[in-house]
């Protein structure tokens, strides 16, 4: 049960990095400067930005946006499962 977690931990990292690098291509085809630092840490930064350009081009959120929070909250739920199995 352990090694079932820990590996969706995995997936779950990788498409949140995903996502999250589906953003910031989006943020940064305007005309932002984006370091390799925003990459992975400074996301939330640019939320704002992502949601305004989707919203102005399509009339909605991007798809991006929504995948990256969900990515998030399940990173976080099978964080909690780990911890709850390795002390258990």
């Amino acid at each position: 049960m352990l090694f079932i977690c820990l590996r969706s931990l995995l997936i779950f990292g990788l498409v949140n990095f995903f996502f999250s690098i589906q953003i910031l291509r989006k943020v940064s085809a305007i005309e932002t400067k984006l370091s390799f630092f925003e990459i992975r840490w400074q996301v939330h930064k640019n939320m704002r930005n992502y949601c305004q350009l989707t919203r102005a081009e399509t009339g909605r959120i991007g798809f991006a946006f929504y995948g990256y929070w969900l990515t998030v909250i399940f990173l976080l739920l099978s964080l909690m499962v780990v911890f709850a199995l390795a002390l258990s």
